[in-house]
C-alpha cells in the first residue's frame, strides 16, 4: 500500500489501476493534517446511523481525496468553521467540499431524521443573503463558495437575474459571488433568446448543485437552459428540425419522464441537443417553438398536440 500517509489499522483497501492506493478502511485511530485541520477519519464500528464507507480515499499520487470522520468534528474552510461528518479535497490539498451530516439513509434511520440534526445557516453572496440548511458546502480550490447543496424537499426563495426564483436542489455562484446556475422548484416559463422556454430538468440529482438548469455568465445573461417536451425549429438552410425529449422509466416509480433537452445560447447562436442528437443555430435566421411536456411527479401530460405544431413554426 503507497500513499503519502503513514496510517495504522488499515483492515482493507482498493487500488487504482496503477497499483496505488484508491480507498482503505481502518479500525484503529489515526489523526490526519489536513488544510481545514487535523481530521480523525472513522475507524469505529458503524451504528443504525453510520454508513459503511472506507474511511480515506487517495488520489492515484497518493494526495487525500475525502476523509469520513469517525465524529463530527469542526473544520476551518475559508469562510469560517463548520461541522463536518464528510470532507473532500483538491489534489493539491485545498478544501473541496464539507458535509456536515453523512449518515446512512434506509431502514434504520430516515431522511427525516438525518434532517432533524442539521443546523441553519446563513451565506453572504452579492445577490443576497441565503439562510437555509444544507447538505454540503462546495468550495473553490482558491477558497470562495461554489455550490450549496439543499436537502431534497426544501425549496428556498432567490434573488436571480430573471427575478426571484424558487429553488430545489442547490445553486452554483462564480468565484466573485454572482449567481452561476440555479435549479427550478417547479417549472417555470422563461423569456430565452429563442422565445418563451419552461425550464426544469425531472432528473436533477439532488446531491449536486454544480450543475443546474438555468446557467448565467457574470454579466447574468442567459446562457443555458433544460426543458422536456419538443423543440421545432424552422431554418432556412435546415428547414424543419424537430427535436424530442428521450423518454425513461421515473427513478422513484414505474411511470415514464420526458428527460431534459438542453439549450445553450451564445452571440447569435443556439446549440439543442437531446442526449442523443445535437444540432447548433443562427438565432436570427431561424424561428423556433418549445413545447413542454413536464410532469414533476414523473408522468407525460402534454396539453399540446405536438403534431400540429408546424403550423404555428412556419
Amino acid at each position: 500500500m503507497t500513499t503519502t500517509l503513514e496510517l495504522v489499522g488499515v483492515s482493507s483497501f482498493t487500488e487504482h489501476a496503477d497499483g496505488s492506493i484508491a480507498e482503505c478502511t481502518l479500525n484503529q485511530p489515526n489523526v490526519i493534517a489536513t488544510s481545514v485541520g487535523d481530521l480523525v477519519p472513522r475507524h469505529s464500528r458503524p451504528d443504525a446511523r453510520s454508513k459503511e464507507l472506507k474511511s480515506v480515499s487517495f488520489y492515484p499520487s497518493g494526495a487525500v481525496r475525502s476523509i469520513s470522520l469517525d465524529a463530527q468534528q469542526d473544520v476551518t474552510t475559508p469562510i469560517g468553521d463548520f461541522p463536518a461528518e464528510l470532507v473532500t479535497f483538491y489534489e493539491t490539498g485545498e478544501v473541496d467540499s464539507v458535509f456536515p451530516l453523512n449518515g446512512q439513509i434506509g431502514f434504520g434511520w430516515s431522511e427525516r431524521e438525518e434532517k432533524e440534526l442539521a443546523e441553519t445557516y446563513s451565506f453572504g453572496f452579492s445577490f443576497g443573503t441565503v439562510t437555509t440548511k444544507i447538505i454540503g458546502i462546495r468550495f473553490y480550490a482558491t477558497g470562495e463558495v461554489k455550490s450549496l447543496i439543499l436537502w431534497p424537499d426544501d425549496v428556498i426563495a432567490l434573488r436571480t437575474p430573471m427575478g426571484v426564483q424558487r429553488v430545489r436542489t442547490g445553486f452554483r455562484v462564480f468565484p466573485t459571488g454572482e449567481l452561476e446556475s440555479f435549479e427550478p422548484a417547479s417549472p417555470v416559463d422563461m423569456m430565452t433568446p429563442i422565445g418563451v422556454v419552461r425550464a426544469y430538468d425531472v432528473s436533477a440529482l439532488t446531491i449536486d448543485a454544480d450543475y443546474n438548469s438555468v446557467r448565467f455568465d457574470e454579466r447574468g445573461t442567459l446562457t443555458h437552459i433544460a426543458t422536456s417536451g419538443d423543440i421545432v425549429v424552422r431554418s432556412a438552410e435546415l428547414g424543419r428540425v424537430r427535436i424530442a425529449s428521450r423518454t425513461r422509466l421515473a427513478l422513484s416509480k414505474d411511470t415514464p419522464v420526458k428527460l431534459p433537452i438542453t439549450i445553450a445560447f451564445g452571440a447569435d447562436q443556439v446549440t439543442i441537443g437531446n442526449g442523443t442528437e445535437e444540432h447548433t443555430f443562427t438565432v436570427s435566421e431561424c424561428r423556433f417553438l418549445a413545447l413542454p411536456d413536464i410532469d414533476p411527479d414523473g408522468l407525460i401530460e402534454c396539453d399540446t398536440d405536438c403534431n400540429t405544431c408546424a403550423t404555428d413554426c412556419a
